[in-house]
């Protein structure tokens, strides 16, 4: 018996040893210097390229002194003449001996942070420090190193489309955005109603320079950056719906009339909501698909409308009868019998038509645990090993957060995966500028191809409320 008390409680004593190893410990790193390097020596970052790695820097892990204390790092970066103090420094956390850097990324970071001319060639000297969880041990500074990086022209992150043939007019406060293709570096598209007369593109709203304007012909662009170049528009002869598509890698653009979305709005209609009209939400990022999210916790029959309150228009139906829930469903529609409907079992869903390849998704839809804060606005900046946690609420859809924000970007983590290749909300365009109203966000999965961060312009206090279901944010100064 006193045999299998030693051997229990021996066995209880590793369990604890390994344990707080695990979590609070980073072994023996033994007595190797702390040292940093750079995958080039030299960099011209490319504006063709802006989501390409432009350079990576790589460090050893430095001495713990075999304490088995975990090792904190912190990368830097300066001009040559700097020393540090006003330059780049990033809490890179543990176990992380590398930060790279995408050829945009870099680029804008060297232009705002330090103020370098574009297309003019810099030297920049970077460090890495090393510190020891313990009082009793001093931080670890590598040698510093030098690289020598050439700057581009930025290209711009966002488009819009003016002229007497846009929606909005000449107004340059009031221009119509395009949205990001997917997947496209620098290429934009926008679909809607265009009227008889003349466009162009200007790269900011409230802003006339620098635009883009009609090239040699009408598929190609030029840059037009002063009041003495020439300023060709691109022509509509006929008024209609169109689809515009824009290249600014490749200066190329695409008028093609006719390739709209049939419906501009449509509405769930069924059982779970009382058989009432409610609006389905347009996607930010495609107009042929609409979402619906929501408790439907009754279950039933639905379909779904094309006009609000007339029962004998058109309506988007399963081919057959009380298709139950699923992904990827064959979607019709028409007006008038047979009256196919859709029947789900009832519970919280997240319902996406595409209108465009007739198909749905009814997804029962599963929360969230928490969501964090990431990004220098942010209080923990963009160590997603520390990302800030939102609070919960007594709804499992809605969080909030109330605390200081940064000038800088922002964006949340579902579930802080250390390779950044896991669930996000995001802005629903590029250095969105929070409105402090309800605002609809995207949801980033692993692979989506975008990645839209909100833009904190003035530091302060803000309370944030986020719906997870909903899909929609308010980011609110104090």
């Amino acid at each position: 018996m006193k045999l299998y008390k030693i051997i229990s409680l021996l066995t209880l004593l590793f369990l604890l040893w390994s344990c707080t190893d695990e979590d609070n410990t980073e072994y023996n790193k033994g007595d190797q210097p702390l040292e940093i390097s750079a995958s080039k020596e030299t960099v011209e970052l490319d504006a063709l390229n802006p989501s390409s790695e432009a350079i990576k820097f790589i460090w050893t892990s430095g001495t713990n002194n075999g304490t088995g204390l975990a090792i904190e790092y912190v990368f830097q970066m300066d001009k040559q003449d700097g020393n540090f103090e006003n330059g780049i420094s990033i809490d890179m956390g543990r176990n992380v001996y590398e930060k790279s850097y995408k050829n945009e990324e870099l680029n804008d970071l060297l232009i705002d942070k330090f103020g370098i001319t574009p297309a003019s060639e810099t030297i920049f000297q970077y460090r890495i420090i090393a510190k020891v969880a313990s009082e009793n041990l001093e931080s670890q500074t590598s040698p510093v190193q030098t690289i020598n990086i050439k700057t581009h022209k930025p290209i711009t992150k966002t488009l819009y489309l003016i002229g007497d043939a846009t929606p909005n007019g000449w107004s340059a406060d009031d221009a119509t955005e395009m949205k990001p293709i997917t997947n496209t570096p620098k290429a934009f598209s926008w679909t809607g109603a265009l009227s008889a007369g003349e466009f162009k593109l200007i790269a900011t709203q409230g802003e006339f320079l620098p635009s883009y304007n009609r090239g040699e012909n009408d598929t190609k662009l030029v840059l037009r950056e002063s009041d003495s170049d020439p300023d060709e528009k691109f022509v509509i002869t006929e008024g209609g719906t169109y689809t515009v598509k824009v290249n600014l890698i490749s200066m190329a653009i695409s008028i093609t009339k006719g390739e709209g979305p049939e419906f501009s709005e449509l509405w769930f209609v069924g059982n779970p909501t009382g058989w009432n009209f409610n609006p389905m939400t347009v996607d930010l990022l495609d107009p042929f698909v609409f979402h619906y999210n929501d408790d439907l916790s009754a279950g039933g029959e639905f379909k779904i409308g094309t006009a609000a309150g007339n029962w004998d228009a058109v309506f988007f139906r399963p081919a057959i009868n009380e298709q139950p829930e699923g992904t990827n469903l064959d979607v019709d529609k028409w007006a008038g019998d047979p009256d196919n409907k859709w029947k789900i079992t009832g519970g919280v869903y997240k319902i996406k038509l595409d209108t465009r390849d007739m198909k749905i998704d009814i997804v029962p839809f599963t929360p969230f645990a928490m969501i964090y804060l990431v990004g220098d606005a942010s209080p923990n900046g963009w160590n997603i090993g520390s990302a800030t946690p939102m609070t919960a609420t007594g709804n499992p859809y809605v969080f909030t957060w109330t605390g200081t924000l940064n000038a800088g970007e922002l964006k949340f983590t579902l579930d802080k995966q250390d390779d950044w290749n896991g669930a996000w909300f995001i802005a629903g365009e590029a250095d969105k500028n929070p409105t402090g109203d309800v605002e609809q966000i995207i949801y980033n999965y692993p692979g989506a191809g975008v990645d839209y961060k909100w833009k904190i312009t003035q530091s302060g206090t803000y309370t944030i409320e986020l719906n997870q279901l909903k899909e929609t944010i308010i980011i609110k100064k104090q």
